[in-house]
């Protein structure tokens, strides 16, 4: 059992509404619900689902899924990394050699394919009863003494003690915050797809990348198996700024993948591997810190 979360006194349970039905929004419903709360999920989707490729679970991130009771589970998934490696695309030298086991604590991290991380917090919570009801947009928040959640086609919901905003940068909800920033998009996106792990000469246990200049930045990472029994993938993504998406795009998927080779000639099976329906996501990587 995890350490408890405690809001207000010692023995008070309070009804809780968290948006967002992602990793963050799951992991914060699974320690209010065993802290002793009554806590109800709300995502906007049909069916809650993972969105995305691959991702590193940083030493803090996997710590928090000790505490959920829930790390061997994820082990199981993902894939370890000792290290992330990049090199210069033309001459071959190291920009870029990280090593987890740098400092003292046996630390590495684990990459993922998203449905893993989402699977193994959803069947959790699924376990724990927590409520979760799906294809309800909240448009705003209603405050008072307690909060009313005023949802798509009028629909109300509450009220609650308090509301957990976990819907991401796009949220509704962060409107209703005083003086609540704008979302910025991030400086660099990325051409991305998950394919199955044929090793292919590449390291298992590390980030590769390669970069030609500051401009483009190809990489390679294992991330395990998506849900239990399913085979080992890796992530391929060509990250590069959104405004030059378009260009990439208009000279089409045979000339990408033909400079794709001719930067990293050691990855030419991936984007042979990679179809028309490899599109452009922005962004396709993060770490859980």
């Amino acid at each position: 059992m995890s350490r408890p979360v405690r809001l207000g006194g010692i023995g008070i349970s309070y009804d809780i509404a968290i948006a967002g039905a992602g990793p963050a929004g799951l992991a914060m419903a699974l320690y209010l619900k065993r802290a002793g709360h009554r806590v109800t999920i709300f995502e906007r989707f049909e069916e809650p689902k993972p969105v995305g490729s691959g991702l590193i679970l940083q030493p803090t991130g996997l710590t928090v899924l000790a505490d959920l009771g829930l790390l061997d589970d994820i082990l199981a998934l993902g894939a370890r990394i000792d290290r992330l490696h990049g090199a210069d695309a033309s001459t071959g030298r190291t920009v870029l050699d990280v090593r987890y086991d740098a400092q003292r604590g046996r630390r590495f991290g684990l990459a993922v394919h998203r449905a893993a991380l989402f699977g193994v917090l959803f069947r959790a919570a699924r376990r724990e009863a927590i409520t979760i009801e799906t294809s309800v947009e909240i448009e705003t928040v209603e405050a008072g003494e307690r909060a009313t959640l005023i949802c798509g086609k009028g629909r109300k919901a509450g009220p609650f003690d308090l509301v957990v905003d976990a819907s991401g940068s796009r949220s509704k909800l962060r409107q209703c915050v005083g003086a609540a920033g704008a979302p910025r998009p991030l400086t660099y996106g990325a051409f991305w797809a998950s394919l199955s792990w044929r090793g292919e000469g590449f390291d298992e246990h590390a980030l590769l990348q390669r970069y030609d200049k500051a401009s483009v930045m190809i990489g390679v990472l294992p991330i395990g198996r998506p849900e239990p029994g399913a085979e080992k993938m890796a992530a391929f993504f060509w990250s590069l700024k959104p405004d030059d998406a378009d260009a990439v795009r208009a000279v089409g998927l045979d000339a990408w993948k033909e400079r794709v080779v001719r930067l990293w000639p050691q990855s030419e099976a991936l984007p042979a591997r990679s179809t028309v329906s490899t599109s452009c996501r922005w962004p396709v990587m993060a770490t859980i810190r």
